[in-house]
């Protein structure tokens, strides 16, 4: 069978750019993740967290936040987050990515000027365009 990908992935092996999963090494200080706290390795968190949303008829949204997946779980998250850090008002996303996106396209307008470093994550800069 001929494989239409045999000559990108050649190419990428040979460039040094092939990627490949493997498996965590428990035994590592993870330093790569979005885990900065450590807070994915605490088991009472966990429980905790478990028996929060046991508490709440909804769990999850069953559709965009804004058509009727906004629950009371995700408002009192909201502002737990704010009072505890001073903020009037405040809106969590589901990652990094997306608040990049969604921050970029609400307040950005043409014509508007955007300054960014270097170390401005690659979702940031895809947002501008």
């Amino acid at each position: 069978m001929n494989n239409p990908y045999a000559n990108e992935l050649k190419a990428l092996k040979r460039s040094g750019r092939y990627r490949q999963r493997h498996l965590v090494d428990e035994g590592l200080l993870d330093g790569a993740s979005n885990d900065y706290l450590g807070l994915a390795h605490l088991k009472e968190l966990h429980t905790k967290a478990c028996e929060t949303l046991s508490s709440y008829s909804f769990h999850a949204p069953k559709s965009s936040m804004l058509v009727n997946g906004y629950h009371a779980i995700h408002q009192n998250f909201e502002r737990a987050l704010c009072e505890a850090n001073g903020f009037e008002a405040g809106i969590v996303m589901g990652s990094g990515f997306n608040a990049n996106i969604g921050m970029i396209e609400s307040l950005a307008r043409k014509g508007d000027l955007l300054l960014m470093d270097e170390s401005y994550h690659a979702s940031g800069v895809m947002a501008t365009r």
